[in-house]
């Protein structure tokens, strides 16, 4: 093989190396920016086309679609990870056993271990759906309002831990007229 082959093959292959991991940076950087801008959240697993529900464990139940703990801004969900098997309280320095999170009892003082239930009078809740856009969107209801039979997020997901036979009263339209489901559309 000649001198001159020889350098095209290394041209070729130093083209398709750089090529790959090109390629590897945009997809990265695709998904990266999706998830931080708040537009678009990718889900981990569609647990409707695997046969609903019942493939999730009970300590589970918190997590939603998208790998997120109900009612948590998608932003502090790194401050909900475990210190030590501990919860660090958001806005203070109380700190209480990690499974005390999401038990239905309020142990922060600032209602932030019970994201995902209306244990808290204080608290907030998240909707799935969160923008960040100009202005800022975060689609928030108080948390006594998670589970109580009203569809109050504009996704429906205020409302997870309800079974299909029961009712529900559907979010209130440009009439103000409510009405009774099996399951909280999304309107977002």
């Amino acid at each position: 093989m000649g001198i001159k082959k020889k350098k095209n093959i290394i041209i070729l292959t130093a083209c398709m190396v750089l090529c790959f991991i090109l390629y590897q940076l945009y997809f990265f950087l695709t998904i990266t920016s999706e998830t931080m801008s708040g537009n678009k959240l990718i889900p981990i697993i569609n647990h409707v086309n695997l046969g609903g529900s019942h493939l999730r464990s009970e300590a589970d139940r918190f997590i939603n679609d998208n790998g997120i703990i109900r009612g948590v801004y998608y932003l502090s969900m790194p401050r909900y990870r475990p210190e030590m098997n501990e919860f660090k309280c958001l806005n203070s320095e109380q700190r209480i056993p990690y499974e005390n999170v999401n038990d239905d009892y309020c142990d922060c003082l600032d209602a932030t271990d019970e994201p995902s239930t209306n244990a808290c009078l204080n608290g907030t809740f998240y909707c799935d759906t969160q923008y960040q856009s100009k202005p800022v969107t975060l689609h928030k209801i108080p948390s006594n309002k998670v589970n109580d039979g009203i569809c109050d997020c504009c996704d429906g997901s205020d409302e997870w831990d309800h079974s299909d036979d029961q009712k529900l009263l559907s979010q209130s339209n440009s009439r103000h007229y409510r009405y009774y489901i099996s399951k909280c559309s999304n309107n977002c």
